[in-house]
């Protein structure tokens, strides 16, 4: 008997392609996005860096092997940076909605599963990450593994990849603090998923994370 928290898709309703990449990011207003680096280069770069950071993610995301890409916003898909993203990289674009982060990542995976057998979830402020980890994902789900995380040095998550829906894993954990990977790693293991870790990568949203930026440039 299959469990209230789970969602298994009948291969019935899926469609020639198996996978597919959803991208989560916030509308680029300035004032609404990366503000702990407000008080340290303003609103308006800010928002530059959150604008530059989604191409980067988009043109990785269009490196991989995924051929079906979604650009989930918050909280509308009405800006113009957007909306040339959309027809830049080729993408569908969809608005997120709930109340906090999990539930808006449900309900992201949950549209997705109805027509695909493997989705992978990604933010827009890693700066580290790479095709070769996107695909390694979608490998490792293919391969049997029920979840798939990528660590952020910062003590979250930038990617999730899933086969099937767990609501366990997107309810009470702390989003935005340091706590979300761990406390995501522990309710695998007490659900008893089969979990494959990415390697860490560094998300960008601290003040200090902007050394890092300019020690890239430098070298």
């Amino acid at each position: 008997m299959q469990s209230d928290s789970t969602r298994v898709i009948s291969s019935n309703n899926i469609g020639e392609t198996a996978e597919v990449l959803l991208v989560f990011t916030k509308t680029p207003v300035p004032g609404r996005v990366k503000t702990r680096l407000i008080p340290v280069i303003g609103a308006v770069q800010a928002a530059a860096i959150h604008t530059d950071l989604l191409r980067q993610t988009l043109a990785t995301a269009r490196r991989s092997s995924v051929r079906d890409i979604e650009l989930w916003c918050m909280p509308t898909v009405q800006h113009q940076s957007l909306i040339d993203f959309k027809e830049e990289f080729s993408l569908s674009m969809r608005a997120q909605a709930g109340a906090d982060l999990g539930e808006r990542m449900y309900f992201a995976m949950e549209q997705a599963l109805e027509d695909y057998r493997r989705v992978v979830l990604i933010g827009s402020d890693c700066i580290d990450l790479t095709a070769a980890d996107i695909d390694l994902a979608l490998k490792k789900l293919a391969e049997g593994y029920d979840l798939v995380l990528g660590p952020s040095l910062d003590g979250g998550y930038h990617l999730i990849g899933l086969t099937r829906l767990y609501r366990q894993l997107f309810m009470d954990i702390p989003w935005g603090t340091d706590e979300v990977m761990q406390k995501t790693r522990e309710r695998a293991t007490r659900m008893e998923l089969k979990l494959y870790e990415l390697p860490e990568r560094r998300d960008l949203d601290r003040p200090e994370d902007l050394q890092y930026i300019q020690d890239r440039v430098v070298n």
